[in-house]
């Protein structure tokens, strides 16, 4: 399944943590609190029990699935990430 991941955090600390457990659930970044890629939903869910007990009162974190159908509607522009590198990303790091 894919997902995208995108968070609102406030501690510097909490949100490198959410980068490394991002990068380690196999998702590439697309900006600075903007994830998304193929991954299993227990690796998702491992993110989640890991991240949230670490949230703010006001901070935010987003799991969103994606369909076969929604991801391949998903559009990037810009130049930093192509929609085809995500698709390449098939090493993932174990927690």
């Amino acid at each position: 399944m894919h997902y995208c991941i995108t968070y609102d955090i406030s501690s510097n600390r909490t949100r490198r943590f959410a980068v490394k457990c991002c990068k380690q659930a196999g998702l590439l970044r697309l900006q600075r609190s903007v994830f998304a890629g193929e991954s299993t939903p227990e690796r998702i869910s491992d993110l989640e029990q890991l991240l949230q007990p670490l949230l703010c009162p006001d901070d935010r974190l987003a799991v969103i699935p994606l369909d076969r159908k929604a991801w391949r509607k998903l559009t990037l522009s810009g130049s930093q990430t192509d929609k085809s590198e995500l698709e390449r990303r098939k090493g993932v790091l174990y927690f």
